[in-house]
């Protein structure tokens, strides 16, 4: 009997150490699991109220987590660190339930003391911090109810505030405990900072302690976000199955891109508008006529097959078409016969031609893929081919021609949009309202400004809908703008990689992915 117990045992102790091996080895290779994902920049800052860049909100996005978030690939917000919400009646009250049990990840607890430490950071940035000023301008007050819950009350009526609240850049709940967010931060997401080498890299590890661990623990164990300029070598450790995802690829790389390699694109319709806009009080622009004849004149499938090479969509208005499915802007339709009459009738001749210069960045953009050259040359020879007019064009870096804009002295210029929270009031509010800091256009029509303000206002979608179309169709008669383009944004992904997920905020939440 005892040699008997003595191989069982012996039998039991070989399948156990086997187990533990495997277990050991499992739990091993699950640790070593780390996403590569290529940025073509590095992070400027992963404060949530001081970073304004895609590259930094790529990070920010997987460290902290908001009261709200997007759905993923999606536009739509729904809660996260909160479990439900209240509003009032007046549109004015948001009561917030917040989640239990969740920790920030220097152990510090998340409640509403947080929530409320939170608001008063915001608060005291909004001089500063334009997405402070974006998302927490309109709050008037965040109160304390129970430690987990909170009563926020708004200034004024806000369609806008619980996307807001999901923005990575803005909403997120940051530790009232952190020394400096923007190197050393602390949140409540699924990954944490370990190291940050400026400019080569920044390496996160999973958050052990992430409260939504138990239902949707991540594959990847960590993520090193790599920093590589050159886009061909990025696109070499793609293929050579070194990088997982390439972010920010340029139209001329995404077009070389074969079949029967690993690796696939993916094109997304960017949040993005690309407009030739006119100082509206400047010479002969202060006329709408001139504006409405030029915009009659441009063939916007013309500028998308000489500069962007079919790589982006022609514009039809100034919201891009994941916005413009809820509104249904229309446009004034390329019509080169009727631009030259109305020019003519204005008194322009071949002898004396409508004159003005255009600004145009030097370098790329992500609304121009190449410089600025090649939207200037085709521009010049869509306008110069009427014989009508006579147009200049000057090539000055980014941060020039915004200086230009803001002393008024320029004619004419090819810039573009991107909206902050994929909302429709965040296109067109900003660029286009009166008083706005960002009207470059000095674009002053009462019309426009009192449906803004309605829309603003508005909680009825529907309602809301009909007065962004009226603002659209003040655009008909009184053009700010000729919108030009819809450019695509691409990434590279590893055909294998399941969940990816890309909203067209280019916000991700890489904790879903996995192979």
């Amino acid at each position: 009997m005892d040699s008997k117990r003595f191989s069982f045992s012996t039998f039991i102790a070989i399948v156990l150490a086997a187990a533990l091996a495997l277990t050991a080895g499992w739990l091993a290779g699950e640790k070593d699991r780390v996403l590569v994902y290529v940025l073509s920049s590095d992070a400027v800052s992963l404060d949530p109220l001081k970073a304004t860049d895609s590259t930094s909100l790529k990070i920010i996005a997987q460290i902290y987590e908001g009261l709200m978030k997007f759905r993923p690939g999606s536009l739509e917000v729904e809660p996260n660190l909160a479990i439900d919400y209240l509003v009032s009646k007046d549109g004015l009250v948001y009561t917030f339930d917040l989640q239990r049990n969740v920790m920030f990840q220097d152990g510090t607890p998340f409640d509403a003391d947080a929530v409320i430490w939170n608001y008063n950071r915001a608060k005291a940035a909004l001089s500063s911090s334009y997405y402070a000023s974006l998302v927490w301008q309109n709050v008037q007050s965040v109160e304390k109810v129970s430690r987990y819950r909170v009563r926020f009350v708004l200034k004024h009526v806000d369609a806008s505030f619980l996307t807001d609240l999901a923005l990575p850049i803005g909403g997120s709940m940051v530790s009232p405990n952190v020394s400096d967010a923007g190197f050393m931060p602390i949140g409540t997401g699924p990954y944490k900072l370990v190291n940050w080498q400026r400019g080569k890299s920044v390496v996160l590890t999973y958050n052990q302690n992430w409260w939504q661990d138990k239902l949707a623990r991540p594959y990847f164990k960590g993520i090193r976000f790599t920093v590589i300029s050159d886009a061909t070598q990025a696109l070499s450790m793609a293929e050579q199955g070194k990088a997982d995802i390439l972010d920010n690829v340029p139209p001329q790389t995404a077009e070389t891109i074969g079949e029967g390699k690993d690796i696939k694109i993916l094109e997304t319709n960017a949040l993005t508008t690309a407009f030739l806009g006119f100082n509206t009080t400047h010479g002969v622009f202060s006329n709408p006529k001139v504006r409405q004849a030029l915009k009659l004149l441009i063939d916007r499938q013309e500028i998308i097959d000489d500069v962007y090479d079919d790589l982006a969509m022609p514009a039809n208005g100034p919201l891009p078409p994941v916005l413009n499915r809820q509104v249904v802007c229309r446009d004034l339709a390329a019509n080169k016969e009727a631009g030259k009459d109305m020019l003519r009738e204005l008194g322009f001749t071949a002898t004396h031609p409508l004159s003005f210069t255009v600004e145009i960045p030097l370098e790329p953009r992500d609304y121009l893929p190449t410089d600025g050259m090649a939207m200037g040359n085709e521009l010049r020879s869509q306008f110069e081919s009427t014989g009508l007019i006579s147009v200049s064009f000057v090539y000055k870096p980014f941060e020039q021609i915004i200086e230009d804009l803001e002393a008024g002295s320029t004619d004419a210029f090819v810039l573009g949009w991107s909206s902050d929270n994929g909302q429709v009031s965040n296109f067109l509010k900003p660029l286009f309202y009166s008083s706005s800091s960002l009207n470059f256009f000095k674009y002053h029509n009462k019309a426009v400004d009192t449906y803004l303000d309605e829309a603003d206002m508005e909680l009825n979608p529907d309602k809301q809908r009909m007065f962004y179309r009226m603002v659209c169709e003040q655009f008909l008669d009184d053009p700010p703008a000729i919108f030009l383009s819809y450019p695509f944004s691409y990434k590279v992904v590893n055909t294998n990689l399941k969940g990816v997920n890309i909203n067209p905020m280019d916000v991700e939440e890489l904790y879903l992915l996995r192979y």
